[in-house]
Protein backbone atom coordinates (compact mmCIF):
# COMPACT_ATOMS: atom_id res chain seq x y z
CA UNK A 1 0.00 0.00 0.00
CA UNK A 2 1.84 3.03 -1.13
CA UNK A 3 2.12 5.76 1.44
CA UNK A 4 3.52 9.11 1.74
CA UNK A 5 6.99 9.71 3.33
CA UNK A 6 8.79 13.37 3.82
CA UNK A 7 11.09 13.76 1.75
CA UNK A 8 13.16 17.29 2.51
CA UNK A 9 12.56 20.53 3.14
CA UNK A 10 10.84 22.75 -0.06
CA UNK A 11 13.66 25.28 0.73
CA UNK A 12 16.33 22.78 0.68
CA UNK A 13 15.62 21.79 -2.87
CA UNK A 14 17.29 24.38 -5.26
CA UNK A 15 15.25 25.30 -8.65
CA UNK A 16 16.92 22.72 -11.66
CA UNK A 17 18.84 20.68 -8.99
CA UNK A 18 18.55 17.21 -8.10
CA UNK A 19 18.77 15.67 -4.77
CA UNK A 20 18.47 12.38 -4.21
CA UNK A 21 16.85 10.77 -1.12
CA UNK A 22 16.32 7.14 -0.39
CA UNK A 23 13.38 5.12 1.62
CA UNK A 24 13.48 1.46 1.80
CA UNK A 25 15.06 -0.54 -1.12
CA UNK A 26 14.83 2.93 -3.77
CA UNK A 27 16.77 5.94 -4.47
CA UNK A 28 14.59 8.71 -5.51
CA UNK A 29 15.87 11.81 -7.41
CA UNK A 30 13.68 14.92 -6.79
CA UNK A 31 13.97 17.90 -8.76
CA UNK A 32 12.60 21.38 -8.79
CA UNK A 33 11.34 22.96 -12.33
CA UNK A 34 9.22 26.28 -12.49
CA UNK A 35 8.54 25.72 -9.08
CA UNK A 36 6.79 21.76 -9.56
CA UNK A 37 8.81 19.46 -7.95
CA UNK A 38 9.21 15.99 -9.41
CA UNK A 39 10.02 12.37 -7.99
CA UNK A 40 11.04 9.82 -10.39
CA UNK A 41 13.50 6.42 -9.42
CA UNK A 42 17.33 7.54 -9.73
CA UNK A 43 17.64 4.92 -12.09
CA UNK A 44 18.37 4.32 -16.07
CA UNK A 45 16.32 1.38 -16.95
CA UNK A 46 18.62 0.76 -19.52
CA UNK A 47 21.94 -0.34 -17.63
CA UNK A 48 21.02 0.72 -14.11
CA UNK A 49 23.04 4.38 -14.24
CA UNK A 50 22.08 6.67 -11.53
CA UNK A 51 20.39 9.47 -12.92
CA UNK A 52 21.49 12.27 -10.51
CA UNK A 53 24.22 12.67 -12.59
CA UNK A 54 22.69 13.19 -15.85
CA UNK A 55 21.47 16.84 -17.24
CA UNK A 56 18.42 18.36 -17.28
CA UNK A 57 17.32 20.06 -20.38
CA UNK A 58 13.75 21.46 -19.87
CA UNK A 59 11.73 18.89 -18.90
CA UNK A 60 14.12 16.42 -20.17
CA UNK A 61 16.53 14.26 -17.94
CA UNK A 62 19.63 13.11 -19.69
CA UNK A 63 21.20 9.68 -18.33
CA UNK A 64 24.88 10.32 -18.21
CA UNK A 65 25.71 7.29 -18.81
CA UNK A 66 24.04 6.71 -23.02
CA UNK A 67 22.67 9.87 -23.21
CA UNK A 68 19.19 8.51 -22.86
CA UNK A 69 16.51 11.26 -21.95
CA UNK A 70 13.32 11.24 -19.91
CA UNK A 71 10.70 13.35 -19.39
CA UNK A 72 10.43 14.03 -15.05
CA UNK A 73 6.92 14.97 -15.28
CA UNK A 74 5.54 11.43 -17.10
CA UNK A 75 8.81 9.39 -16.42
CA UNK A 76 8.49 8.70 -20.64
CA UNK A 77 11.45 7.99 -22.87
CA UNK A 78 11.61 11.03 -25.16
CA UNK A 79 14.90 9.33 -26.94
CA UNK A 80 16.91 6.72 -25.83
CA UNK A 81 20.53 8.28 -27.89
CA UNK A 82 21.12 4.33 -29.42
CA UNK A 83 19.18 1.92 -29.97
CA UNK A 84 17.85 -1.51 -27.37
CA UNK A 85 15.38 -3.21 -27.74
CA UNK A 86 13.21 -2.49 -25.13
CA UNK A 87 9.49 -2.60 -24.68
CA UNK A 88 8.99 0.29 -22.38
CA UNK A 89 12.16 2.20 -21.13
CA UNK A 90 10.58 4.46 -18.88
CA UNK A 91 11.28 5.39 -15.07
CA UNK A 92 9.21 5.12 -12.33
CA UNK A 93 7.80 8.57 -11.18
CA UNK A 94 6.00 9.62 -7.60
CA UNK A 95 3.66 11.23 -6.75
CA UNK A 96 4.78 14.42 -4.67
CA UNK A 97 2.96 17.14 -2.41
CA UNK A 98 4.13 19.87 -0.25
CA UNK A 99 2.24 20.68 3.29
CA UNK A 100 4.01 23.39 5.56
CA UNK A 101 7.17 23.71 3.63
CA UNK A 102 7.69 19.75 3.62
CA UNK A 103 8.03 18.08 0.56
CA UNK A 104 6.26 14.33 0.60
CA UNK A 105 6.83 11.35 -1.93
CA UNK A 106 4.53 8.69 -1.84
CA UNK A 107 6.07 5.16 -2.94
Amino acid sequence: MPEWIFAIKEEDLKEEKIKVIKTGNKQIALIKKNSEIYALLNECPHQGCPLKNGTLEDYVLKCACHNWGFDIRTGDNVDTGEYIDMDDPKVEVFETQIEDGNVSVLV
